[in-house]
């Protein structure tokens, strides 16, 4: 299983042109895409429209999408890549719990060649708690198991600017997970052998860490 974990999705060039020339196992265009995302606002909707036309810029021509709300999740389609838009973080993870897409994502998450997308609170729902989250999501529906989908046992900080680091280090002091900050021009790739094992992590690489 691959992890491809951003901030802001394929919005930057050099990300949108690695995970369309390098990082996906086929061209877009032979693979089949499942886009999550909660759609309550026309901002949802704004962002949405977006990531649908740079998913379509890579190529990709057979992309479902799945709006978070109170229907439960059913398919019998097989997905080459699950996309999980942003938004507030604990309401992705309330209605991924009660739509039953966790159990489908995790399940998912163990096919040979499958494709995990975050963006931002995205990225944060993949990992073993989402915590982190309350430093800029409000947390009004009053959730408390805030255990994520343990895709990995890192956790992803997405947004990171110089000007957050003392708000992050006072996290780290209360959480003993491993933390990757990501800038919005920034993405991780998390390459596991087995999502059985976490502590299987085959390769780790940034796009963009530098700039």
């Amino acid at each position: 299983m691959k992890l491809f974990l951003t901030s802001t999705g394929l919005e930057n060039m050099n990300v949108s042109r690695y995970f369309e020339t390098s990082f996906l196992p086929k061209e877009p265009k032979d693979l089949s895409f499942l886009v999550i995302s909660i759609q309550d606002s026309e901002q949802d909707a704004f962002y949405l429209d977006k990531t649908l036309t740079e998913i379509k810029n890579t190529g990709a021509i057979n992309i479902d999408v799945f709006k978070l709300g109170n229907e439960k999740f059913t398919t019998d389609k097989e997905y080459d890549v699950v996309f999980v838009c942003g938004g507030n973080t604990f309401d992705y993870l309330d209605r991924v719990r009660k739509t039953g897409l966790d159990k489908f994502i995790v399940d998912f998450s163990k096919k040979e060649n499958s494709v995990y997308v975050g963006v931002s609170a995205g990225s944060i729902l993949a990992g073993p708690d989402i915590a982190i989250a309350g430093d800029e999501d409000s947390n009004d529906i009053g959730l408390t198991d805030l255990r994520g989908l343990c895709l990995t046992d890192f956790i992803v900080y997405p947004h990171y600017r110089k000007e957050l680091k003392t708000q992050l280090d006072e996290f780290k002091k209360r959480n003993g997970y491993p933390i990757i900050e990501l800038e919005d021009n920034q993405a991780v790739i998390l390459n596991y052998s087995n999502i059985g094992n976490l502590k299987g992590v085959l390769s780790m690489s940034y796009i963009n860490k530098d700039l």
